[in-house]
């Protein structure tokens, strides 16, 4: 007969013969053995492999007639798993281990109710060897909190009825108890179990936490091999409603087998493909998969697509690259399983869905709830910058294992990262709640850091930019960029480092971008510029004459770069607003001006801003005509030098410029000076001044294309001009002579933007039939009939400010006196003699009109 080994510390072993003698007549032996075995069954069990050398077994005791479930009723297993067998089905035990003798009355007693309490003896009445028996007697079992059958109160020693058991099982134990519910009989090995369980929660299974939930699962073995199956006793009691939720499996049921295990020490290859190819890939994968599929068995559907993936360990993570993958995203379902899903990608912000409410704080207001969020953001955000801080320039490839974490953080901001100072119980919780900053690759204690690719590709960008910004056109070629970045970041430039395998890939990311313009074809990159309006390139062309005046007074004909501002400045009495000429930056201007202006670098690295040649040969014109207006209308030629020293305190070096001698560079000037003999056999040098006919001619012309309404072709123009004035308009004066005045536009012919503004001047004060106004009631008057109080805005026409505006539309109107006494009047040419047609509306053919 086999017998059944129990480990009993609290009872003495006697003869079984001895036990059926001390049965009152009342019990018959099912009754005796039920109460026996509900009393003792908290006991532990002696393992299998301890009992062999025990001299309590019988020699032909063998693994088969080992068992452990905690039923006594269940049947010994056979050779195969369907040991298993009814419950109802008895055979006959053994006993080798039962209680003293003096508390079996107590155990086989009729059951005590619940509403009745149970006199123990006092320890102090006992004897010491009594004392000590009954206090071994009386501590709990370490398995008396698992029972469901009996609950122990702290302040009496009632015995409470039994309780059900599923409310209080263990999550392991209903997990469990689900896996099994997939297995046919509800029964599998344990081994199976094990490497399931695992695979599915990422977590590991011990025996012991089966062992506390013995009414729900059942443990058996068959030799070496242990089986688990649900209690019937369970399944009866639950019925189909409890486990009615199908686990999600973490393989595709497509391309794996039924029995295909994902194995929780499993790691992801490391690849290395062009990202254009592998984004064709995943899509197709996707597509058959119904846009989604697991992660753990990406390998083996790919591979019956595509040639299979080679782990190259110069390559980047296969989980990290599947995220590079646009519209692509790896989540997490119920439990911990990783599944790849088509998607799209949402905006950046920092979630909060995993914040850990303040358990202290029973009550807070609105106001207060909300600042704390508020607070909490914040937070979060500095913690993510510091990560991102804290992976590019600590780390190798920008990954840093999860276990060296907290160390690496307080080696780098020498202060621990607590996740309760940011609302949260564990540190993988507070970065899984930075998403779009870092990225936690694999499970387990295998688990790894690393950048978003969305976080990469910004970071390249940021980068990318500081470096065009320093570049003469803003631009390079492509080729370049790896000597660059080695140059900015002071370190070797490695493409892994981005999380991508090759430079296309970064490359191919930024052609949505729109601050930045990829030119293939060409292999060049280069930041977006805007391109000018027409009023913003009249601007630039006044600020170019401005630099030429500002520059001028310097002997070098330079200014350093951070003393610019300030001293335009104090030049012309204003600020230099670079918006007025479509640019966002200083430097932006200055690159509009490759013609006058160059940026160098001294020996120290300072950025000096220089003329070029032509802009200098302008400058020194422009003195020299101070000059000689100021000495009367002209100078002798000898004392050229000498006077222009005394002046500008520095000397006109005319080598610099590349002329042999004053009088070379005085026949270049041709056009703008002249050298006249006097009397006395003495060269004096004189200004060429605009003659009045020049004056008179250009007013003309701006006088017919006011009639027109400020437009008109290059021969109506030229037929008007011929017919009303007996004057011939070439092409060229309109490029030249008349360049501020007038625009060529392909073949049509219109007004610059100060005449714009001249032609609006004019109508207003033919509309009041006047031709000098009050500067204030003219002010007054255009702003009620445009309805904008900041009319005019000099800014409109390519101006500063509105006086340089009415110093720009002189041949048109006059501007006279100061204050209350300031006045404008027209000049004769656009008095009385204009036509009526002159006051007409807009034409809405007309570009300019518009």
């Amino acid at each position: 007969m086999p017998s059944i080994v129990r480990q009993d510390s609290l009872c003495s072993h006697v003869d079984q013969l001895r036990f059926f003698d001390f049965l009152e007549p009342n019990f018959d032996f099912k009754t005796a053995m039920s109460r026996f075995e509900r009393q003792v069954s908290w006991l532990p069990f002696v393992a299998p492999t301890a009992e062999l050398d025990s001299p309590t077994v019988d020699n032909n005791t063998t693994f088969d007639s080992i068992w452990q479930p905690k039923s006594s009723y269940l049947p010994t297993l056979s050779e195969t798993p369907s040991a298993f067998g009814d419950d109802a089905q008895q055979q006959e035990i053994s006993i080798d281990s039962i209680i003293d003798h003096r508390n079996l009355n107590n155990l086989l007693s009729p059951p005590t109710p619940s509403f009745m309490k149970i006199s123990v003896p006092s320890r102090s009445n006992l004897p010491a060897r009594s004392q000590e028996k009954n206090s071994r007697a009386m501590s709990p079992s370490p398995y008396e909190s698992s029972l469901p059958s009996h609950k122990r109160t702290k302040s009496s020693t009632n015995i409470h009825e039994p309780e059900q058991s599923v409310p209080g099982a263990s999550q392991t134990a209903l997990e469990v108890a689900t896996l099994l519910k997939e297995h046919p009989g509800y029964m599998c090995p344990m081994l199976t179990l094990v490497q399931e369980y695992q695979s599915r929660f990422r977590k590991p299974l011990h025996i012991s936490e089966l062992n506390t939930a013995r009414d729900i699962i059942e443990i058996q073995y068959n030799g070496r091999m242990g089986f688990a199956r649900l209690s019937p006793s369970f399944r009866a009691t639950m019925g189909s409603d409890v486990l009615s939720v199908r686990l999600e499996r973490p393989y595709c049921t497509i391309h794996c087998p039924i029995n295909f295990v994902v194995s929780s020490t499993f790691d992801l290859p490391f690849i290395r493909l062009p990202l254009r190819i592998f984004s064709e890939h995943v899509q197709h994968l996707l597509t058959q998969h119904s846009g989604s599929m697991p992660l753990g068995s990406f390998l083996q559907c790919y591979s019956n697509y595509f040639p299979p993936l080679i782990d190259d360990e110069y390559g980047v993570p296969l989980e990290h690259f599947i995220t590079c993958v646009k519209n692509v995203e790896i989540v997490t379902d119920k439990g911990v399983i990783k599944r790849i899903q088509t998607t799209i990608t949402p905006s950046f912000s920092v979630p909060l869905n995993h914040m850990v409410s303040d358990k202290r704080s029973t009550s807070s207001s609105a106001s207060s709830s909300s600042s704390s969020s508020t607070t909490t953001t914040c937070s979060l955000q500095t913690f993510a910058r510091e990560v991102i801080d804290l992976l590019k320039q600590e780390t190798v490839h920008c990954r840093l294992p999860l276990s060296k974490f907290v160390t690496a953080y307080h080696s780098k901001y020498s202060r621990h990262c607590r996740a309760a100072d940011y609302g949260f119980d564990k540190i993988l919780d507070l970065l899984l709640a930075i998403p779009n900053a870092v990225q936690v690759l694999g499970d387990g204690n295998k688990r790894i850091l690393t950048l978003t690719h969305r976080c990469q590709v910004k970071r390249f960008f940021n980068d990318l930019v500081r470096i065009l910004k320093n570049k003469p056109q803003r631009s390079m070629a492509i080729s370049e960029i790896p000597r660059e970045f080695t140059n900015f970041s002071k370190k070797s430039f490695d493409i892994i480092d981005f999380g991508v395998c090759f430079l296309d890939d970064l490359i191919g990311e930024l052609r949505d971008n729109k601050e930045v313009v990829v030119d293939q074809e060409n292999g060049i990159i280069k930041l977006y510029r805007k391109e000018q309006t027409d009023v913003e390139k009249f601007a630039t062309q006044l600020f170019a004459e401005d630099i030429i005046n500002m520059f001028r007074h310097q002997q070098d004909f330079n200014i350093p770069f951070q003393r610019f501002i300030p001293m335009y400045h104090h030049h012309f009495g204003y600020q230099c607003r670079v918006q007025l000429y479509g640019c966002l930056r200083l430097i932006d201007l200055f690159e509009e001006l490759p013609n006058i202006v160059q940026i160098i670098e001294d020996k120290n690295g300072e950025r000096i801003i220089q003329l070029t040649d032509e802009a200098i040969r302008q400058a020194i014109q422009l003195n020299i005509t101070q000059l000689i207006r100021q000495c009367d209308g002209s100078i002798p030629f000898d004392h050229l030098t000498k006077l222009y020293a005394e002046m500008y305190r520095f000397e006109l070096n005319y080598e610099e410029m590349g002329f042999d001698s004053i009088e070379t560079m005085l026949e270049s000037m041709q056009d703008k000076f002249a050298c006249v003999q006097t009397n006395k056999n003495t060269a004096v040098i004189r200004v060429m001044e605009e003659h009045h006919s020049e004056i008179v001619f250009a007013r003309n012309v701006v006088h017919i294309l006011m009639e027109a309404q400020g437009e008109t072709t290059i021969w109506l123009l030229k037929q008007e001009m011929a017919n009303r004035y007996r004057r011939e308009l070439k092409i060229e004066d309109c490029q030249n002579r008349l360049k501020q005045y007038v625009e060529l536009i392909g073949q049509n012919v219109r007004l610059t933007p100060p005449m714009r503004f001249a032609y609006e001047v004019v109508k207003g004060m033919r509309a009041c039939g006047l031709d000098k106004m009050n500067y204030e009631d003219f002010l007054i008057d255009y702003q009620l009939r445009h309805g904008n109080a900041h009319c005019p805005n000099p800014a409109e026409y390519g101006y500063p400010t509105i006086d340089r505006l009415f110093n720009a539309i002189r041949i048109v109107a006059l501007t006279r006196g100061h204050r209350q006494t300031k006045t404008i009047s027209l000049t004769d040419e656009f008095r009385m003699h204009i036509r009526p047609s002159y006051s007409l509306h807009y034409n809405n053919n007309n570009r300019f009109a518009q």
